[in-house]
């Protein structure tokens, strides 16, 4: 096997293997991992669905009405992030987020990946 095949050298295999590590430590049910679930998802999005991660995790959701700017992936996983200290989401940010992410959720589940593991 040459190591140009090896799955070390997967770009998300860092952050996959930590999702791992947590699922062995705490189980995969538990919310322990969530950091670990949603950096590996996010490597898995950038290199699989280039365009809609650029709308999820780079653009700003706000319309111009709004004063905050911030990321869908922001916004959406603000539960996981409580430290980005997002109060308010306008409506019509949550519903553009709606949006961009059943985009990338579509994307995603057309290379397989948010299937069970």
């Amino acid at each position: 096997m040459s190591s140009s095949s090896s799955p070390n050298n997967h770009p998300c295999a860092q952050p996959t293997l930590q999702r791992q590590e947590c699922h062995m430590n705490h189980g995969i049910q538990n919310e322990e991992c969530i950091r670990e679930e949603l950096t590996e998802k996010r490597c898995l999005a950038e290199l699989h669905c280039q365009r809609e991660a650029i709308n999820f995790y780079h653009r700003s959701s706000s319309s111009s009405s709004s004063r905050a700017r911030w990321s869908c992936s922001a916004l959406m996983e603000k539960f996981a992030f409580p430290e980005n200290e997002i109060d308010r989401v306008a409506k019509e940010d949550r519903e553009h987020c709606r949006k961009v992410v059943y985009d990338l959720a579509r994307c995603l589940s057309r290379h397989g990946i948010g299937r069970a593991r």
